[in-house]
Formats: structure tokens, sequence, C-alpha cells
């Protein structure tokens, strides 16, 4: 396979302006950066995001959100529980950015006296939290104005459930998002996992058939609005929260004690007091 380099932007965590295309999937290419060897496609949402037509949530789209609550009932409890171990959310203020439907702040809410906040950039889940549950959630980016104006070291707690794997320039969204957390307040992510056993075997196959078999490589990106855009390893994360000074106060791969299960990274993030 040709290596070609990638002109059109920088590396989206170290700013090298040398990352090579090293996969070419069906829909899109996976670089490599040199330097810090973040995984990233060539695609990025458009900005600001395309407005979806506002009679745009189908049947098929409800069923299909339906079925993703669902699932993630159980997953916001482990998280809501991770969280408190961490930080006190009574009379607290979050942020939850990828709200999605606003699950996780319903349930913060209900067993808990903090206010809560949802950024979410999909108009189909917007529209489906406020006409399901009456709860409006916002569209404006972390960076936007709103935000960086009003909210200034406002919030307690920001969360990022499964969010800095899809956004189009993770550095920037955590940055500003830490300019919104008070002193002492809690960062919350959790992301898929590079260093699995799948994505691994996934890259050996795709050298040894010389790109005829990708294997499961086309499951982990997504040339598509929303979808994931890089996928990151551990050490990748943790060098990022330094660079933002933040401390890492926990590191988990697993919400449960399972063997071998490690597909993500849970990192908690503490912003350092004002010096």
């Amino acid at each position: 396979m040709t290596v070609l380099p990638y002109a059109e932007r920088p590396c989206k965590l170290c700013s090298d302006q040398n990352a090579t295309a090293v996969y070419r999937l069906h829909q899109t290419t996976l670089y490599c950066c040199p330097r810090c060897d973040l995984h990233f496609i060539d695609y990025l949402d458009p900005d600001p995001p395309e407005q979806e037509s506002e009679h745009s949530l189908s049947t098929v789209a409800r069923q299909y959100i339906d079925q993703r609550q669902a699932e993630g009932s159980a997953l916001h409890s482990a998280r809501l529980a991770l969280l408190v171990k961490h930080i006190s959310l009574n009379q607290a203020q979050l942020l939850d950015l990828g709200a999605g439907i606003g699950q996780f702040q319903q349930l913060v809410e209900r067993q808990t006296s903090c206010k809560t906040y949802g950024i979410e950039p999909s108009s189909l889940r917007r529209q489906y939290a406020l006409e399901n549950f009456g709860l409006k959630l916002f569209s404006q980016h972390i960076d936007n104005p709103l935000w960086q104006s009003a909210y200034l070291e406002h919030f307690n707690a920001i969360t990022l459930w499964d969010v800095i794997e899809h956004v189009n320039d993770p550095l920037k969204t955590l940055y500003y998002a830490t300019r919104l957390l008070k002193p002492g307040g809690i960062i919350a992510l959790d992301t898929p996992n590079r260093q699995v056993f799948p994505y691994r075997i996934s890259e050996t196959c795709y050298s040894l058939s010389k790109g005829r078999c990708p294997l499961f490589l086309e499951h982990f990106y997504a040339a598509i609005p929303f979808g994931h855009k890089q996928i990151f390893t551990t050490t990748q994360l943790i060098n990022l929260a330094a660079r933002l000074e933040l401390d890492v106060i926990s590191t988990l791969h697993s919400y449960t004690r399972t063997l071998f299960n490690n597909r993500k990274i849970i990192l908690i993030l503490q912003k350092r007091p004002s010096r």
C-alpha cells in the first residue's frame, strides 16, 4: 500500500504535520500520527452541523432511539455510581456533552439535587428528548459564546460519555470544557479503547492481506455525521489531560469486574485549583 502524506490537517492531538495514510477502508482512509500514534479518519462533520428536517423523526428513527434507550439504562447507572465516588452532586451543576436523549441528565436529577444541562448536536435526538421527556437540550457546541461567556468556571462536573471519539477536534473540545469547569471540578469520560484484541488483530489481517481483509476496522470508524472519527489509547488521553492541567484521579477499562474486559477507557479528571 502506498503511504501518502496527510496534507489537509495536522494531527488532532499533537499538531504534527506528517500524519500518513495507513489503512484504506471502504468509505474512508485511516491516518496515523508518527509522533503521538493517534489513529483518525479523513472525515469531519460539517461545521455548523447540517440541520436535519423538522419532520425527520420518522417511525424508523423513533424505533432505533427506543432500542438504544433500553440498552443504555444500566450503563448510565454505572456511570453515575462512578462519578459520585469522586464528587458530590448535591446542589451541584453538571453539563453533559453529547447528551443523546438526556437519559443521564434525568438519572442525575432523579437521584441527586444536581441541576443539569445537556448539549446534543443531533436535532433528531433533541426532538425526541423534548417530545418524550419535555427535556430541552442545547444545540450550541461547547466553544459557542453561549457557554464560553456566561458559564466560565460554572460547572462542578462535565461528562462526555462515548463522545470524544465522535468530535472533530478532541483537544479543542476538552480545552473548552475545562474552561467551564470550576477549580477542583471533575471531567468524566469514556471512549472505546484502541488496544483491544479485535483492533490489533484487524491491523495484522490488513497488513498480511495487503488491505484486502480489514476485518473489524470498518466497524471502529464511520465517515458519517456523528460517527467515530478517532480511537484512542489510554496513554494518549492521559497525555492530553496533562496538557490541559487536568489531574487523572481514576483510570478504568470496565464498569464491572470481569476478566479480559478492556474495551473502554474510563477516566475521571480533576481541574487543578487556581494558583
